[in-house]
This record gives C-alpha cells, structure tokens and sequence, in this order.
C-alpha cells in the first residue's frame, strides 16, 4: 500500500502521509456498521419521515434524528448558535390557488356581451401564475413563440403590451416530427418559454389553450407543475371560448386558424377583435424554513485550522410534486427516497461515527454536512456556499459528496467516481485506494453536475463524488429502503472512508484544478452566458447571478456573482423564464447588451454569448 502512495503526484506525504497508511481504517466490524446503517436508512425512508419534502412535517423529524446521531457519536454541532443546525428558507414556485371567490374571469364582448366564467370548468389558475388584477384587451399570438433560428416569431409586428395574451400549447406541426419544429419541440413547448416570451413582450397576462393535438384526447386542465414562478397572472382557458371570440372578432374557427399555420408556418396573430378580460388571480406561495446539519470532528496539529467537507443530502420530493416520476402524479404518495438519498445520508453517518470515536486523531477538521433544498435546485448547498459558509471556504481544502450510493449491483459492483480532475491527484488516490475494493470505476474528471459537490466546485474547491446510478426507481414512490444494497453502500462507504483519511492528514493541501465543461440551458438550446442562477429568487426585479465561470462569456464581460441581470439587448429579464425566453433568442458569437444591477447601480456590459 505504501508503494502505490509513492506514486501519487502529491510529493510531500513523508511523515504526515505514512501515518495516512498506518490509520487507514476498514470497517472491520461490519455487522455492527451494517446494523447501524440499516436502522438508519429504514428509519429516513420511512413513512413518518413522509419522503423529507421540503413542505413536510416529516423532514424535521429526519433532521432531528440525523443531529441526534452525530451527538450521539460524540461529534461538536457545527450550525448556528451552538445547534447542529444552520437555517435558511425555500421560496415555491408552485402557488396554491385560494378559490373561485378571489380567482374570477370576466369576459367582455365588442357588442356589449359580458361572459361570468367558472373557475374549474371555464378556467384554471396556473400554479405558476403571480397573484394580480387585470383590465385589458385580448391579443391572439399564436403558439408564444419566438424562434429566430426559424424565422418564425408570433409577436412580430403585435403589439401586447399591457395586455392578456392568449397562446396555443404545444408547437405548430406537433405530431410530425420530421417537419419544422421537430428537432426541438418540447423546449419551445415548455409552459416556461411561452409565458418568457409574453412577459418579454409586456404583456400583463398570459392565457394558455389546448392546441388540437393535445385536445384530441379532450379538453383537459394541466397543472403545469414545474413551471417557474411567473410575474403575471397565467391562465389556462377551454378552447370552445377562445373558438368563440375568434369567430366573432375575426371570423375564423380556430381549428382553420391552427391548419393554416401549420400549412405555411405563418403567424396569424392579432388582437381578438374588440374583446377585452377582467382577470383577477390570488395565489398563496409558500415559503418552507429549512435547514442544514453540520456535525465536527475538529482536527489537531499544524492543519487543524483547515476543513475537509463530506456531505450528503438528505431531503427528497415528500408526497410527490415536480420531482415525481411516479406513473400516476395525481395520486398522493410518499417518495421515500431510500437511495435518492437516504443511501448517502446513512453513509455519512456511519463515516462520522467512525472518526468521531478516533482517539488522538491528528490533521484536519472534518464537517460532515447533510444538506437540504438539494431536489430544489442544491438550494442548501448553495446557500451555505455563497451565503453563509460556517467554516471558511479559503480554508476548505476538499468536498467529498456521496448520492445515491444504495444500488450498487453485485454482478459487476461498478461506481460513478466524478471530479477526478478537480484535485491534482485525486484521479491517481481513487484508483490506488480502489485497489483493495475492486470496484469498475465510471470516471468523470469534472465536478459540475446534479448534487451538492457542485455548489462547492464552483468555489474552486476540488471535489469528489461518489454514486451508484439512476435506475427505475429513481423519483418513484418505490424507491424503498428494502431495495438497498446494503453491503455494498457499506463498500462505498469503506473506499470513502480511506479517501478522507488520507484528505485529512496530507501535508500538502490538494490543488484545485479548473475543467472546462459543457453547461446545457433551460430547454436544452440556446446561447450560453456560463452563469449560474438563484432559482430560489422570486422578487421579479432581474434574475439573480449566484456563480460565473471562469473564462466564460459573462466573465469575460464583466459579470459578477450578486449581480442582478435586467435587461439583454433591451428586452426586460425580470424573472428566470423572461430571461430564458431572451436567450433562446440569441445567436452564438453575437455581443449582447446586458444591463445588470450591482448593489444598487445599473451598469451596461457587452457580453458574448457561446
């Protein structure tokens, strides 16, 4: 074993790094481990943690038995007034509806008609809807799209400023995919890009129709759930009143309206004749307290004063909600989220256990961190990183994550290892240490991705990430912890556990190595800026930057984290989905005018887009 470490990049190891090899320990007793660690995560994964939803009762008590564990097993609390937990909160961006009382609709017809309509049969408020009043005229715009690339642009030459716009689900030519449209359809579909594009275009209300292809099986509300939070009030309408005051205003049936776009893929947009609404919404958006829990094991000697993180998260999707894959989403059912991840929480667990009841351990501190908010968007995670790191980043020397580590298959025992190149070295330890495991390692050198080593990362901290893989219960209300591999979590466990010996006493500290990696935009398409958002910010007064790439476009043009970005080539991004509907609309390698407020102060910067 000491050979192998010999030729590791890390140099310095001398004395330090032997006692590395000397107190590398295995978990020698693995009955007593596996008994932990099945009470653990049947306990997470039970009905009385109701899934560890963000909006449950149930994730308190998981959070209460996570901090009592870690007291228990001798470790100091790391959160916020000596407790082992660091609040923060959770803005949803799915509101829940009031009732028809406050929620009404008010048809208003060129010959004096006036149109009552029912909410639950006329009409449904979208989740995604703001709460607001509204008095104005109807403007027709086809599907919402706008579509450079295309050349296709239902708002051209329309003016809908100040009033209710009224858009088609789905795309022209839906069903051929083939055609026009085709390559892709469902990021322009998105409930998201069309109300972005309304909302761009200033309009104060949007109104959504089932097109003919997704009325063929009947004229049916959607709840859109998973759409982000609008800034004006969002509507879903039946399409025989639409119908209606096309005929009337204009003396054309919708369905000849679709067919003759589809025909040429011209834009019939236009103003509904003489119509007018009188729209009102009120909606109640929740706000869920949240919190971290951070468990020490304080370090000794010359690197005491440095932090090596390991973490895990430990909320899931509750009864359901955007995250749910369930067949069925309109049944109410606990997600347990055994291995999604109830896997990596318990193994962080047992990995605290053990080096908390390590006598006279010397090097540095660990903080074994169990994040929530992570299904939202790493919203912990984040919030710890940008907002309120307790123990300073510049003094963090590596995060170590663990997700998903409960699947691990005993026919081939293969494990995800990511962020191999983050930390000089880190490829060459994993593969030592794996030696004695015998895992089929699946490398990845980067370190961005769908868990919490991301928010760290992106601080130029090096990182790793350990998983098992997605599979059929992933998000599904079958995701139960009498699936889980336990020997095999204990496995990973194990290999993590030298891991972060070795990070703990290495007298050199590991060295952050930036990778260039591919980022993907909402919808999939689009320009890149390399910025990374606050999804959790609902003020509707710009879109909030959390991070900026190094190197990358928004960099290079002065963008910094804090900034808020207002506006891009004039057009307003006053919230996320205005500010993708604008960014779906750039080219590559075409400066943008971006207006950005700073602390206060609007700056203009030119910034080119990849």
């Amino acid at each position: 074993m000491q050979d192998r470490f010999r030729r590791l990049p890390w140099r310095v190891l001398s004395i330090v790094g032997l006692l590395f090899v000397a107190a590398a320990t295995t978990f020698a007793d693995d009955a007593t481990s596996l008994a932990r660690m099945k009470k653990d995560i049947f306990y997470l994964a039970s009905e009385e943690c109701q899934g560890r939803g963000v909006d449950t009762e149930g994730i308190n008590k998981a959070a209460d038995y996570i901090a009592n564990e870690l007291k228990a097993a001798g470790l100091k609390p790391g959160g916020i007034n000596g407790s082992y937990f660091q609040p923060f909160a959770v803005n949803d961006d799915q509101g829940t509806v009031e009732g028809e009382t406050v929620n009404t609709v008010t048809l208003h017809g060129p010959q004096g008609q006036r149109i009552d309509l029912k909410m639950g049969k006329d009409f449904n408020v979208l989740p995604m809807s703001n709460s607001g009043k509204v008095e104005a005229p109807i403007v027709f715009a086809g599907y919402g799209l706008q579509v450079k690339s295309l050349d296709y642009d239902d708002f051209k030459g329309v003016d809908v400023a100040g009033k209710i716009v009224v858009v088609l689900r789905r795309v022209p030519r839906w069903d051929n995919d083939s055609a026009q449209f085709g390559g892709h359809k469902e990021a322009h579909a998105g409930w998201e890009a069309k109300v972005g594009n309304a909302e761009v275009n200033r309009a104060a209300a949007v109104v959504i129709v089932n097109d003919a292809s997704e009325a063929a099986a009947g004229d049916k509300f959607f709840a859109a759930v998973g759409a982000g939070a609008a800034g004006v009030p969002v509507l879903q309408l039946r399409r025989g009143l639409l119908d209606m005051m096309l005929v009337s205003g204009n003396g054309t049936p919708l369905r000849e309206v679709e067919r003759d776009i589809d025909r040429d893929l011209k834009p019939r947009s236009g103003p509904l004749g003489r119509w007018t609404a009188t729209i009102q919404t009120k909606l109640k958006r929740g706000s869920y307290a949240c919190k971290n829990i951070l468990g020490v094991v304080e370090g000794a000697g010359p690197l005491a004063n440095e932090t090596v993180v390991i973490g895990a998260h430990y909320d899931h999707w509750g009864f359901g909600g955007a995250g749910s894959l369930a067949k069925d989403k309109s049944i109410k059912q606990i997600h347990p989220g055994a291995d999604d991840n109830g896997s990596g929480t318990t193994a962080v667990l047992e990995l605290a256990r053990r080096f908390a009841a390590m006598k006279d351990r010397k090097g540095r501190r660990l903080v074994f961190m169990f994040f929530s908010g992570e299904e939202r968007g790493l919203l912990g995670s984040k919030f710890y990183c940008n907002r309120q790191p307790l123990f300073p980043l510049k003094d963090t020397v590596a995060m170590v994550n663990l997700d998903m580590v409960g699947r691990l298959k005993t026919d081939e025992a293969k494990l995800k290892a990511e962020g191999l190149g983050t930390g000089k070295g880190f490829e060459e330890l994993v593969e030592s240490i794996n030696k004695d495991f015998q895992f089929v390692l699946q490398k990845k050198k980067g370190g961005t991705g769908p868990s919490d080593h991301d928010s760290f990362c992106k601080k130029d901290i090096p990182v790793l990430f350990f998983w098992t893989g997605i599979h059929e219960d992933y998000h599904r209300p079958t995701d139960t912890a009498d699936r889980i591999n336990l020997p095999g979590m204990l496995k990973v466990a194990a290999l993590t556990e030298k891991i972060i010996t070795h990070l703990g006493v290495v007298e050199k500290r590991p060295e952050y190595v930036y990778i260039a990696e591919q980022t993907i935009t909402a919808g999939g398409i689009g320009p890149r800026l390399k910025v990374g958002l606050d999804y959790s910010d609902e003020t509707n007064k710009g879109v909030m930057i959390e991070t900026v790439t190094k190197e990358g476009p928004a960099a290079k043009g002065g963008v910094q984290p804090g900034d808020r970005i207002i506006a891009i080539n004039g057009q307003p991004t006053m919230n996320l989905n205005a500010y993708m509907a604008v960014m779906r609309q750039q080219k590559v390698g075409a400066p943008l005018a971006i207006v950005v407020n700073r602390k206060g102060m609007e700056l203009k910067l030119t910034v080119t887009p990849e």
